[in-house]
């Protein structure tokens, strides 16, 4: 960030951090009365980073680069890497465009946003330009005798109003004139006409210039005629397989050059142009134009020149004219010397703003062939548009892999990924080279785009194409955003996985879990106004998270509120049954799909048997995963195994080996949660109840009541020692339950399906019991 930022503001300041490197700057009020709605000014300040200032044109731009850049990486053939170069530029044309047709058809706009988008359209142009002119010197290997006309390509291209004044002057003298007119209109008397001829003289465009002299009022005069066959007559070397008019060879163009200037030469100092054309502006015009066939350098510095090639910032266009008239042979090694060349006899003006001082330097560099300065000006001048570097130096590496090639010892580790992308360059013969560079600026540029969270899918998968610092970078990307719903989360969880960051979707599970717990431990919470579980959310998370003492307090939390077996749970929580039914079916669910004999799972056997040891703690979890098997059993109509399950975890303790199994699959078994101590009364309880809809139906083996029945009594035994102010309701339910209980074991005696023998009645039998 460069110079000072002033606020406007009577009282002190404060600041914080906000997202993509943003420093929020707000006015402190003096004294805030409670429950006042003072509010305080913010501004944002942004201190680099960020995307050209993202808005909804750059954000096309950034995805339709991005298209590009992944069918780059995919391409094998270093010929197309030029084909991508003009796609990337066409990106460039088409967000410049936008811009500048939004800024046509909403006048109506914020003054400061139209500020903005035209110095972002001005910033983009400039892109383009700077990136077509690296284009043909840095990739494109130009023979010689081609280059200097690509060049003046590149000004045709970059400067579009002769072209379009051209087209319009032409069409002007073609439509049919008004029968009231008697003389036809002169083309000359049009402001446009001489600028736009001597412009495509610049441009190298010499059949399009001799077609819009063919609009003179004078045109066939014999100075017009004259200027039109030296036009015509133009020797390009570019064009030399097409014309046939001489052979490749470089002396042979030379010789042809030569003579067509020197013709150009003779003709000027013979004075046929004095008064030629029939007024004073044509003549100054055609002595203008034959001074630069001619190749006088006096004239390059002519006003009416400047002004045709886009003033005196634009020094750039008259200097590739000038290449193309006094060396249109020359080579990429030789635009360094030519540059001095031109410099010696025509000053670099001071630039206007400090884009222009940019554009000069990269300009500059680019002539010269200097790589390392260029990027190095790039990267530090473009410092909030890593677009550029970042794009164009992946680009050249593509290109030229050997260009932007740093060494490295292969027998030591890569220190790219500690270093943070130190630019340094090792050169040490026979080590193994790494691109470091472009990786380098592709992270800048990544750092950049993570800014705006909408682009962020994009961020991550330019880090998929990195070679070094790859999982480095994706984990801070993901760790450091702050996804606030459940939509997001799962994202950011899906690109850590699919990347193969597990502790990062670990980390971001964790996040997740402990933000829901403020609410899960919230005493008042209204389960009426809400269908949002956040115990079943949290748990959901935790589990994903591995983070298993939490996954321990919010089962021991959900089920510390079951106290209402005994009372009115409907008045308290009246959720809390389906609260604990969905918690037990994720715990089950989650080990269902881990186990121990499941090769898919990616998990291994002491991995599991440790997460297994970390949950075995926690009754009320192992209480959990039993109960979601037993409704299980419940809905699949297995009566049997489900009085076996809850007489399994009401005699035994809930810990036993081998007592979590999945019903139905014997190949599939839970894990084991070994270990755990004895359950509460409180669960106890609450199995007992779990069977109470069954008695009654006769289908309860008569073992199974028996032991149900000594396991209520042993229940009571050690509710008679704890119980305090509600032992009154406690006895009664018991009591209840226990006769029922004593009903079912007569009534299995009296059943034809009883395998015992009858040796009391069953009145005698329920009095026992």
């Amino acid at each position: 960030m460069e110079g000072t930022l002033f606020i406007d503001s009577s009282g002190l300041l404060g600041h914080c951090w906000g997202s993509g490197n943003r420093l929020l700057v707000y006015s402190l009020p003096e004294r805030v009365k409670p429950g006042s709605a003072q509010a305080a000014p913010i501004h944002e300040v942004r201190c680099g980073g960020v995307f050209m200032s993202c808005n909804e044109f750059t954000r096309r731009l950034a995805r339709t680069s991005f298209d590009i850049f992944c069918a780059i990486q995919k391409n094998t053939d270093p010929e197309r890497c030029f084909t991508f170069s003009m796609q990337y530029r066409a990106a460039l044309a088409v967000c410049s465009q936008e811009i500048l047709q939004f800024l046509k058809l909403y006048e109506d706009v914020d003054e400061a946003k139209i500020i903005h988008l035209t110095a972002q359209y001005d910033l983009i142009q400039r892109l383009e330009l700077i990136w077509h002119l690296a284009e043909l010197v840095f990739i494109q290997a130009f023979p010689s005798g081609h280059l200097a006309y690509n060049l003046c390509s590149w000004f045709h291209v970059q400067s579009q109003e002769a072209a379009d004044d051209a087209r319009i002057l032409i069409e002007k003298a073609s439509r049919p004139q008004a029968p009231q007119l008697d003389s036809r209109l002169r083309a000359e008397e049009d402001e446009r006409f001489w600028p736009t001829v001597l412009s495509l003289v610049l441009q190298a465009r010499p059949h399009e210039a001799a077609s819009v002299l063919a609009l003179h009022s004078h045109a066939n005069s014999r100075g017009l005629r004259s200027l039109r066959q030296l036009l015509i007559a133009m020797p390009i070397a570019s064009h030399t397989r097409n014309k046939g008019s001489w052979n490749k060879c470089g002396a042979a163009f030379s010789q042809a050059w030569n003579y067509w200037q020197s013709e150009c030469s003779r003709r000027f100092s013979s004075g046929e142009f004095e008064h030629a054309g029939g007024d004073p502006e044509s003549a100054r015009g055609m002595k203008l134009i034959l001074s630069i066939l001619a190749g006088i350098p006096s004239v390059w510095e002519d006003p009416v020149i400047v002004q045709a090639t886009g003033g005196l910032q634009a020094w750039y266009f008259r200097f590739v004219s000038f290449l193309f008239y006094t060396d249109q042979l020359v080579t990429v090694d030789g635009l360094s010397g030519q540059l001095d060349r031109w410099l010696s006899y025509n000053a670099m003006p001071e630039p206007e703003s400090g884009l222009d001082k940019v554009v000069d330097i990269l300009v500059t560099n680019i002539f010269r062939l200097d790589f390392q300065s260029f990027f190095y000006a790039a990267s530090e001048k473009l410092v909030d548009n890593w677009w550029f570097v970042a794009h164009f130096t992946n680009l050249l590496h593509r290109a030229y892999p050997d260009v932007l090639f740093c060494s490295a010892n292969a027998s030591l580790p890569s220190k790219e990924e500690e270093n943070d992308y130190q630019l340094s360059v090792a050169g040490q013969s026979g080590s193994h080279c790494v691109p470091v560079l472009p990786e380098y600026f592709l992270v800048a540029y990544v750092d950049a785009l993570a800014s705006d969270t909408s682009l962020l899918s994009i961020a991550l998968g330019y880090l998929d194409y990195c070679e070094t610092g790859r999982e480095r970078q994706s984990t801070l990307l993901l760790t450091h955003a702050n996804p606030v719903s459940t939509r997001a989360t799962n994202w950011f969880v899906g690109q850590a996985q699919s990347r193969g960051l597990q502790s990062t979707s670990e980390q971001l599970c964790r996040v997740a879990a402990r933000r829901l717990l403020p609410l899960v431990f919230q005493e008042n919470y209204d389960q009426f106004l809400s269908s949002f579980l956040p115990s079943c959310a949290a748990l959901g998370w935790a589990l994903s998270a591995r983070d298993y003492c939490v996954v321990n307090r919010l089962a021991e939390q959900t089920l510390a509120r079951d106290d209402g077996l005994h009372t009115d749970v409907a008045a308290t929580c009246p959720r809390l049954p389906i609260e604990i039914a969905e918690m037990a079916a994720i715990v089950l669910g989650f080990f269902s799909g881990r186990t121990l004999d499941d090769p898919s799972s990616g998990t291994s056997i002491s991995q599991l048997a440790k997460e297994s040891n970390k949950l075995c703690f926690s009754p009320e979890l192992a209480f959990l995963v039993r109960y979601a098997e037993l409704q299980q059993c419940f809905n699949d109509g297995d009566v049997t195994s489900a009085v076996d399950r809850v007489i399994d975890l009401l005699v035994t303790s809930s810990g036993s080996s081998n007592s979590v199994s999945s019903m139905g699959f014997p190949g599939k078994s839970c894990l084991s949660f070994g270990g755990c101590s004895r359950i509460s009364m409180r669960l106890r309880l609450r199995l007992l109840t779990e069977i109470r809809h069954l008695l009654g139906k006769h289908c309860i083996r008569r073992d199974q009541v028996e032991l149900l029945i000594a396991a209520l009594i042993d229940l009571r035994c050690d509710f008679q020692a704890n119980l305090d102010g509600q032992s009154d309701k406690l006895s009664t339910l018991l009591s209840r339950l226990h006769v029922l209980l004593a009903r079912e074991l007569a009534s299995t005696f009296l059943s034809s399906n009883s395998a015992g023998t009858v040796g009391s009645s069953p009145s005698e039998m329920a009095n026992q019991a």
